[in-house]
């Protein structure tokens, strides 16, 4: 089945119904009156929308006023076609199909990447036993006595220099190897190429005298192929120079160069009234060039009763990620660590029962598909019938396991890889999954205007107020203790999750949460351009074909201007498919606001230099504080790897953290491993075996040691 959802009524034990009786939500959305009351309270600090962001207790009636203030019915949900979403303009719809080759390109260059450290050394030991074999004397040939085609060596030459090039400047493979091996193997590859280019020109001018032999290369061809390698070394080199985002090069410009002083002071008078002139801060922020991180790999945690406690039951073995741990050792940098799990990992669909849940907010209702464990946990046999799983297993709730929230990432949903092999170990441990569906996302739908965006943590606040509520009762009717509530976000499940536990303080109504390859401040992603240019078109296509277009096209074209549209139509970053969709939909005053309102770290001013310029609207509380993420009052993990490439290292949002973790209360622990991608850490010599083992399970140690340590203190 395509959907992880099951449509058929499930064997629930009585100990499941009893836990979704006490949820008390209904299977389909609906506007029942009976949850109103009950469910309309959000913890303080909940954000929605701009300048309507301060939820509290009364929230219910200023929602409502909100939503009744000037509504307009929105349009009907669903696709149009490619000519309705250009004003039926051909002209406008082949300008938009030219921008859908950027996932392709960004594609080539990230499997050359990928592979670049078995492409680029097989490439120059080619070249280097072709040279060989023509020092020798007579032609150069492989063992078998074949004639090496110079149409074939002209491939090799230029694999060999690109693969090269990308190990002497790429930023994770400089983290993994240094320059030294990358530059070696660059001018090794380029000496051989320069020679190869040569003895091809002088085969040409051999071919055009003889005319004879109609194998040998043409002129034209030869000279192609210098031209090739010629810009090849060129880039890379200016690649290199700009390994400190061009500083160096623009101070000597500046000696040489009056006029050029002159435009550095016209590009900085541009980037400081971006503001007032545009909402795009893209185009205007300073490249850091190379970006290797300057913060160590480790775990980092306050002295804390509490987090020590959790510290002495938390095995050290679970949360350290490297070879001798299990990693898997030809994974060398974060690009196959992210891609090759996702590429190869697949798991088993996973039944889940759907209830909904009603933000009192906007009146939306959100979608929770709940895994309960298998009444017989050790039974794991299933049959098959005409290709569709059927399970015999009865479904059950266990009191005595934690209860887990799951925020999936980008376009995702319960039917995510990643999030199906943690429900399935979960469930098969005993403990009830809950996944969050993010509003409009999967098969679900809306009844108003207020799409997804990533700062909205009224939505997580609700669905744990659900649980915990249902959980209270629960314990109550029965006379046992309550299980602990957890939260575990990925990507931007995490970014939400870690603003949701930052921003509700001691209302957050979880009891846990772990953040999975999310970020701290987003900010830090603006000057990301290796992601921009590498992974996001391909995210962005997703996002803007099944989503954006498939579902809520009229949406955007109602709200947005004509010029808005089509630039979020033709968009090949994540970046900047947030200026044109979501700061212009949702009214941000511009995409530093955005990324600001989203963060935990967003209410103090960025580090790592960030902006060249001053911004006092970047800035809502004292500088030399922590702001809203020192309110943190659970149990808090942040899970980065420092080779993430699509949330860049910087987004932990600063050069300390150890005095992030022991900001406010010391609840915050930061674990950042030197590798593992981004939302991959794979494990063992075949990763498809072990799937997201690694980091699904640190998830599940962290949470049991959070319940052991409130065991230790006494705590409920």
């Amino acid at each position: 089945m395509s959907s992880s959802i099951v449509k058929k009524p499930l064997p629930l034990a009585p100990s499941a119904q009893s836990f979704l009786a006490h949820l008390n939500l209904p299977h389909h959305p609906s506007h029942p009156e009976h949850d109103i009351e009950e469910l309309s309270y959000v913890g303080a600090g909940v954000f929605e929308l701009p300048h309507h962001n301060n939820i509290n207790n009364n929230s219910h009636e200023s929602a409502t006023a909100h939503r009744n203030a000037g509504s307009v019915p929105p349009p009907p949900i669903g696709p149009i076609s490619l000519l309705e979403l250009h004003d039926h303009s051909y002209v406008e719809l082949a300008r938009t199909a030219l921008t859908m080759t950027a996932p392709t390109l960004a594609m080539m260059e990230l499997w050359l990447r990928l592979f670049a450290l078995l492409v680029g050394p097989v490439c120059v030991v080619c070249l280097a036993m072709r040279e060989i074999a023509r020092h020798r004397g007579g032609p150069a040939s492989d063992g078998d006595g074949v004639v090496w085609r110079e149409n074939t060596m002209m491939i090799v030459s230029i694999l060999a220099v690109a693969s090269s090039a990308v190990l002497f400047t790429d930023s994770l493979y400089v983290y993994e190897y240094g320059r030294s091996f990358g530059c070696c193997l660059f001018v090794a590859s380029s000496v051989l190429a320069i020679r190869l280019a040569r003895l091809v020109q002088q085969a040409a001018k051999n071919s055009v005298q003889c005319e004879k032999n109609h194998k040998r290369m043409t002129k034209n061809r030869a000279d192609c192929f210098s031209a090739l390698i010629f810009g090849l070394i060129v880039t890379t080199m200016i690649v290199f120079l700009r390994s400190d985002g061009g500083q160096n090069i623009k101070l000597a410009l500046e000696k040489v160069s009056p006029i050029f002083v002159l435009s550095r002071f016209a590009s900085a008078a541009t980037a400081t009234s971006f503001k007032r002139e545009d909402n795009n801060p893209l185009t205007v922020i300073s490249d850091p060039g190379i970006d290797l991180p300057t913060i160590e790999p480790g775990f980092y945690h306050s002295s804390n009763p509490l987090i020590q406690s959790i510290m002495k039951h938390w095995p050290e073995s679970s949360r350290s990620y490297n070879i001798s741990n299990g990693a898997t050792p030809y994974l060398v940098n974060g690009d196959q660590r992210t891609g090759i799990p996702f590429l190869v990992n697949k798991v088993e669909e996973q039944a889940y029962v759907r209830v909904y849940v009603r933000n009192p907010f906007d009146n939306e209702y959100l979608a929770l598909d709940i895994a309960f464990p298998y009444s017989n946990r050790e039974e794991e046999e299933k049959t098959m019938d005409d290709n569709n799983v059927q399970d015999s297993r009865t479904f059950v709730h266990r009191h005595d396991h934690p209860v887990y929230l799951i925020l999936h990432g980008l376009n995702g949903g319960s039917h995510e890889e990643y999030v199906k092999d943690f429900v399935s170990r979960r469930r098969s441990e005993g403990s009830t999954v809950v996944v969050l569906i993010a509003r409009g996302m999967m098969d679900t739908t809306m009844i108003g205007w207020n799409v997804f965006h990533g700062a909205r943590t009224g939505d997580v606040d609700i669905a744990a107020r659900a649980l915990r509520r249902g959980l209270v009762k629960m314990a109550r009717e029965n006379g046992v203790g309550r299980p602990i509530l957890a939260g575990v976000g990925y990507s931007m499940g995490a970014i939400i999750l870690s603003n949701y536990v930052a921003r509700s303080g001691s209302h957050c109504a979880l009891d846990s949460a772990i953040a999975i390859s999310g970020g701290l401040d987003m900010r830090q992603q603006l000057n990301f351009r290796r992601s921009m240019r590498l992974w996001q078109p391909m995210l962005t296509f997703g996002l803007r074909e099944d989503i954006l277009l498939g579902k809520y096209a009229r949406h955007y074209k109602h709200r947005l201007t004509k010029e808005q549209f089509r630039s979020m139509l033709r968009v090949t970053s994540i970046s900047h498919l947030d200026v044109e969709a979501i700061v212009n939909y949702n009214s941000f005053d511009d995409l530093v606001h955005y990324y600001s309102e989203m963060s935990a770290l967003g209410d103090r001013h960025p580090e790592f230099q960030l902006f060249d310029y001053k911004n006092e609207d970047i800035c809502h509380s004292n500088q030399e504080g922590w702001g809203r993420i020192a309110n943190v009052s659970i149990p808090f993990v942040v899970l980065q790897a420092l080779d993430d490439p699509l949330v860049g290292w910087r987004t932990i949002g600063t050069e300390n953290p150890q005095g992030l973790a022991d900001s406010g209360l010391g609840n915050i622990m930061l674990l950042l491993t030197k590798a593992g991608g981004h939302v991959g850490w794979p494990v063992g010599t075949n990763p498809r075996k072990e799937g997201w083992k690694w980091m699904n399970n640190v998830a599940r140690d962290f949470v049991l040691a959070v319940a052991a340590a409130n065991q230790d203190l006494g705590r409920d």
